[in-house]
């Protein structure tokens, strides 16, 4: 019973976000890139129902995998158009990546249970960081780019929001990580988020900081 529950309410939060936001794109003419940010944001939170109904085994690995191909499909024929831009000129396999990055962690996660953790701290980084950094990244004043479309402010903002993910990561599970380890996280977040291109920060971002979590706490 437990299993099902968490496969209704994963599926059903995910699906309600990409309703919601669909709904709230067609009604205030949204742009592309906000859609697609809050759905980046939001689905993240899937992970607490994962989390809370099927702890480090394989049914973890499921609802991402899922989405692998779905993404993918969505990509390819605009099935989910709330996550999809509509100038073919910049479409990535951005949410492809973000499901292939879930996969993994969930796959070392149900072989090795002590690295769950670190998993939920590399999806956070990667879904709020990267989520929230373009609000802070169009603020004009005192702002400068640092490498690509990537700015000053932006990459601040990966920076303070990944060190407070990883703190909230380290209270919630006892992990004891220093000072300079949730810093290195938070560091090494920003720099793989700022040097991401075509949406491969959406795998590179919440891998690394998945593989030095779990080695901080090894």
């Amino acid at each position: 019973m437990k299993i099902l529950l968490g496969y209704i309410l994963t599926f059903g939060w995910v699906f309600l976000v990409l309703g919601l936001t669909l709904v709230l794109k067609k009604s205030t003419h949204a742009d592309d890139e906000v859609s697609r940010k809050i759905v980046h944001v939001s689905v993240a939170f899937a992970w607490i129902p994962m989390y809370l109904c099927f702890g480090s085994g394989l049914h973890l690995t499921v609802p991402p995998a899922v989405f692998i191909v779905l993404n993918y499909i969505s990509y390819r024929k605009n099935l989910f158009s709330a996550m999809e831009r509509t100038d073919e000129s910049k479409k990535s396999l951005g949410t492809v990546y973000y499901a292939v990055s879930m996969t993994v962690m969930a796959a070392f996660s149900a072989c090795f249970p002590q690295c769950l953790p670190a998993y939920g701290a590399g999806l956070f980084c990667m879904a709020l960081g990267d989520g929230f950094a373009p609000i802070f990244g169009a603020i004009k004043k005192g702002n400068r780019v640092l490498c690509g479309s990537r700015t000053l402010y932006g990459s601040l903002s990966v920076f303070i929001i990944s060190l407070l993910v990883m703190y909230i990561m380290s209270t919630v599970f006892a992990l004891s990580l220093g000072a300079p380890q949730l810093l290195a996280a938070a560091l090494a977040a920003t720099l793989l988020e700022l040097v991401g291109r075509k949406g491969y920060d959406n795998l590179t971002l919440p891998l690394g900081v998945f593989a030095l979590t779990w080695l901080f706490t090894l």
